[in-house]
């Protein structure tokens, strides 16, 4: 009885105001949308510098807020004697920044939009308690998501947020069973239809914006993917060595805290420009004889450093997001073909003149993230390490320091942030896939004291 007063003394009071007081309501909520976008703004320019400079991802988000935005001025225009405050599908934009950008941001930035559409609601910050339960269970639900499919799973946690807070607001204010239940019914549509619009927004969001996503990543590290089916079928050496620097690399990238599955699906199309003369790389030739033997050792550094700008063409032609096509160049750097730098000095050196290194080089850029610096390690210590005779892990150890160390004074990391603390994590990471890998082969410093005649081997 006391609610059905209060609440015909609200709406007696609201159709009582005048123009000030409906300009002083318009003031209040204009500086609630301020201060808590201008919150966001400070956590954005702080705490996630890359997104707060791009000026896409930046729309992006400001398209998710005016979206939720929307939903909310819409449940105040519609005059239904319903909760339709349970169907501003708020859950929409918390999946979609989980899964676009990550939890943290998600977080904060739902934070925000579930404060702006309580101050368009006109300070209804009792709803905004219900939308928070159901964020936080939706940015839960698809954290760690695999494929897109779970999304659709999201609608439990969804329900269960809105339910359980709709159940206790409903007992804390003496709500009849009637209101509650109609509360969970719309809860439960808001729940249902939340996913579903979000899975449709994904697709759209991710073409337009261009970002690429874990799940995108994930669908692109399926073999059955054309372009990795195409290596493996016309590069198979190629095709083995990527997939072995891939468990080095993710390893090395979960070990520093880097995007591993980015990692390790760079590896896998870092080389997919070896497709158009695979036999003129090593690991594809099953002839002793080397196509290169007949070539002068200019023009057959030509056709190497060429596989960079093909596997990019190639790479485009397929559609391949542009976070994966920078693995590309970047894995080589501006390093040198040192093998047919070193055949010509040789040569040159006879004829008493001198040479550039310049020819011999590979275009760069240099590795810009930590991802493609982890790459451009993973990818020369697996094909030195392949070469090692009688490998032991002292051995591996010192490959692995070796090729680091060459790689840190050649410059080529000073661009990818890794730091001194990250080579070292890099380092223990892949040298322990490495003597895994190598298992087999190693003899260990102990067996040397071992009896001759043992029957027992190592494995």
């Amino acid at each position: 009885m006391t609610k059905l007063k209060l609440d015909s003394y609200r709406k007696i009071r609201l159709e009582s105001f005048g123009v000030s007081d409906i300009l002083k309501q318009y003031i209040g909520k204009v500086i609630i949308s301020i201060l808590f976008l201008s919150l966001l703004t400070v956590f954005l320019s702080i705490i996630r510098k890359r997104v707060f400079s791009d000026n896409s991802k930046i729309l992006l988000i400001i398209s998710l807020i005016f979206l939720e935005s929307v939903f909310a001025y819409f449940s105040v225009q519609l005059k239904i004697d319903y909760p339709i405050e349970l169907l501003v599908f708020i859950p929409v934009s918390a999946i979609l920044l989980t899964i676009l950008f990550d939890s943290r941001l998600a977080f904060f930035v739902q934070m925000s939009i579930i404060m702006i559409t309580a101050s368009i609601r006109g300070g209804d910050f009792t709803s905004s308690f219900i939308y928070f339960c159901g964020s936080v269970l939706a940015i839960f639900s698809v954290r760690d998501i695999k494929n897109r499919s779970q999304i659709f799973r999201s609608a439990i946690f969804i329900f269960a947020g809105y339910s359980l807070s709709i159940i206790a607001l409903g007992l804390d204010k003496i709500e009849s069973e009637y209101n509650i239940f109609t509360g969970i019914i719309f809860g439960g549509i808001n729940s249902v239809m939340s996913p579903i619009i979000a899975y449709g927004l994904l697709i759209f969001y991710e073409k337009t914006f261009k970002i690429t996503t874990d799940l995108t990543l994930i669908e692109l590290a399926d073999f059955n993917h054309p372009l990795l089916k195409k290596l493996s079928t016309v590069a198979p050496g190629t095709f083995h060595h990527s997939v072995i620097m891939a468990n080095l690399a993710e390893s090395a990238a979960e070990a520093i805290g880097a995007n591993r599955i980015l990692t390790r699906v760079g590896c896998y199309y870092h080389d997919v420009g070896k497709i158009l003369k695979p036999e003129y790389y090593v690991e594809n030739q099953i002839d002793k004889k080397s196509k290169h033997e007949k070539l002068n050792p200019t023009i057959s550094a030509k056709v190497i450093i060429a596989h960079v700008k093909e596997g990019i063409e190639l790479a485009r032609q397929y559609k391949l997001p542009e976070e994966v096509i920078d693995f590309i160049p970047m894995h080589h750097g501006t390093t040198l073909v040192s093998y047919f730098y070193q055949k010509a000095k040789n040569v040159v050196d006879e004829d008493k003149e001198d040479i550039s290194d310049y020819i011999y080089r590979y275009p760069g850029p240099k590795p810009q993230t930590k991802e493609t610096g982890i790459v451009m390690l993973a990818d020369t210590i697996e094909a030195a390490t392949r070469t090692i005779e009688e490998p032991t892990p002292g051995k591996l150890e010192d490959k692995i320091d070796e090729i680091i160390k060459k790689r840190f004074i050649e410059g080529e990391l000073d661009e990818c942030e890794l730091t001194l603390k990250d080579l070292s994590k890099i380092k223990l990471a892949f040298l322990k896939i490495l003597v895994g890998i190598h298992h087999q082969r190693i003899k260990y410093p102990e067996e040397k004291n071992n009896n001759k005649n043992s029957s027992e081997n190592h494995r």
